[in-house]
């Protein structure tokens, strides 16, 4: 019982990451169709890098959340 806690809360996190990078793309879609002379200056290799960290970060983060969730409720 405890393992299958723990699994499902880090699985939620996951998920709950995903669902927030999505939204994040679609605004930042949202905000290169509105603004497109901005987008166009923001092509540049660090900000791309620093993007696709913080993209990484947001699930694994949860996730770490969603376990340390999962060790509460096991307890």
């Amino acid at each position: 019982m405890r393992t299958s806690i723990l699994v499902w809360s880090t699985a939620s996190g996951v998920i709950l990451g995903v669902f927030l990078d999505a939204t994040l793309m679609g605004v930042a879609l949202l905000f290169s169709a509105v603004a497109p002379g901005i987008s166009v200056r923001l092509h540049q290799r660090w900000l791309t890098t620093l993007a696709i960290v913080v993209l990484i970060a947001i699930p694994v983060g949860l996730a770490i959340l969603g376990y340390l969730e999962g060790e509460l409720k096991a307890a």
